[in-house]
């Protein structure tokens, strides 16, 4: 009896040790590294000065346990930025990363130039942007999900203007906002009387969070990406009329309307 007992004590032990035998038989523990989906938008506050800004990417990483995943880089990524405005996005870079958390995001710019006047003008990159603009807030990827984030290059305050009146030259000071997509917001509303281009203001004590220009036929104007909390949006056009709106609550996911509005 001890005999057959131990026979079948050696048939298991050798039936584990094969391929696709025993509790490592669940491809769920082969190893593979669990992974989650990352996927980051691009998109800009408007800009009258300028006819175009053109930026040129090279790459878009993040970076996790000391190391940085490629999420963009199979080629250059030629923008307009002025095309992103007033709520519009393109894909900045998307991929399957390792779950876990990550703790900036890194963004690479190749070249850029800018257009006034119909006149194009070299846009001077920092050697910081050539080897990579990094960027907060923490995140985390969890597996088997999607997380989504918006970054927002804001023209009017990354572009500065070097000797303006003679011979003007541009300077790239990228002011970058992130902001997580499931956790923004946005406020809309209309202008009775928007024919003199007003342009509307998102703001959190003396921080600009967001702008958009309005509609001049329509009035209709949203403030997009706004990250959960209490806003004032102000709203001006050329001819000096503006409108005020103060403690609008803006929670994730939600759109909050303010409705009709006059400038006077």
């Amino acid at each position: 009896m001890i005999r057959i007992l131990l026979i079948l004590c050696a048939v298991i032990l050798i039936l584990q040790s094969l391929p696709g035998c025993g509790e490592n038989s669940d491809p769920a523990g082969s190893g593979d590294p669990a992974t989650g989906q990352l996927t980051i938008y691009l998109t800009d506050a408007p800009s009258a000065a300028f006819d175009s800004v053109n930026i040129i990417f090279s790459e878009v990483s993040a970076h996790i346990d000391s190391q940085w995943v490629t999420v963009r880089s199979d080629s250059l990524l030629k923008v307009n930025l002025l095309d992103l405005s007033n709520g519009n996005t393109i894909v900045f870079g998307s991929a399957e990363v390792p779950a876990g958390k990550y703790t900036q995001i890194r963004i690479k710019i190749a070249d850029a130039y800018v257009v006034v006047d119909g006149q194009a003008h070299p846009l001077d990159v920092p050697s910081g942007a050539q080897t990579g603009l990094k960027l907060g807030p923490q995140f985390t990827v969890q597996e088997g999900s999607t997380y989504e984030m918006v970054v927002d290059f804001d023209v009017n305050r990354s572009i500065v203007v070097m000797s303006p009146v003679h011979n003007p030259r541009y300077k790239l000071k990228p002011h970058l906002r992130v902001t997580a997509l499931a956790l923004s917001g946005s406020i809309y509303g209309n202008v009775i009387n928007p024919e003199h281009a007003p342009l509307a203001y998102a703001l959190q004590g003396a921080d600009t969070l967001g702008s958009s220009l309005v509609d001049t036929q329509s009035g209709f104007f949203r403030l997009s990406f706004l990250p959960a909390g209490s806003y004032s949006v102000t709203i001006e056009d050329t001819s000096g009329q503006s409108a005020l709106r103060e403690n609008i609550e803006v929670t994730a996911g939600n759109d909050q309307d303010l409705g009709d509005i006059v400038l006077n």
